[in-house]
């Protein structure tokens, strides 16, 4: 007995030769012959819907990961965020305290007294020293150079002229 039957994944028609007696279903046999189901269709067509699912598994376990390692690094940072401003937080009430101190030693009564329990005492008479010019040396201490327009000055010259003022005014 000859047996046409069209397979609906590949579209064709196949022929295939049946023993006698084939075409009445046996124990067991639950008609994918008569279906126009081949053998080798089935295997193929299964092991790709189990590649798909793994490579979808695949892709949704490392999706898993990827999110819960981006998780922990942010509550990482979030710590080490806390811990921060933690510090910065005692840095900046040191900070305070300290300007405070310093406000306190500088003030101008506690200078006065500090130096008199020190043994200074202020003097009687203060007299201001006039303003002093210095004139700049003779020769030659300070000439361009040709090439980089840098001055170079010879060893025993004196620094260029300033002006003095009385120290502290």
């Amino acid at each position: 007995m000859t047996t046409i039957a069209t397979s609906p994944s590949r579209g064709l028609a196949s022929v295939a030769a049946e023993p006698a007696g084939a075409g009445c279903p046996g124990p067991g046999d639950d008609g994918l012959r008569d279906a126009g189901r081949t053998a080798p269709d089935r295997p193929r067509s299964s092991r790709r819907t189990r590649r798909a699912a793994a490579v979808s598994c695949g892709i949704v376990l490392a999706s898993l990961l990827a999110v819960v390692g981006a998780n922990a690094s942010l509550t990482q940072g979030q710590v080490r965020l806390t811990n921060l401003q933690t510090q910065l937080g005692t840095a900046s009430g040191t900070y305070r305290d300290l300007q405070w101190r310093v406000a306190q030693l500088e003030n101008p009564s506690r200078v006065v007294s500090q130096a008199h329990a020190d043994g200074l005492t202020a003097p009687d008479n203060v007299t201001d020293l006039p303003q002093v010019t210095v004139p700049a040396p003779t020769g030659h201490a300070a000439t361009p150079a040709a090439a980089g327009g840098a001055t170079t000055a010879a060893a025993g010259d004196h620094p260029t002229p300033t002006t003095a003022s009385p120290a502290g005014r």
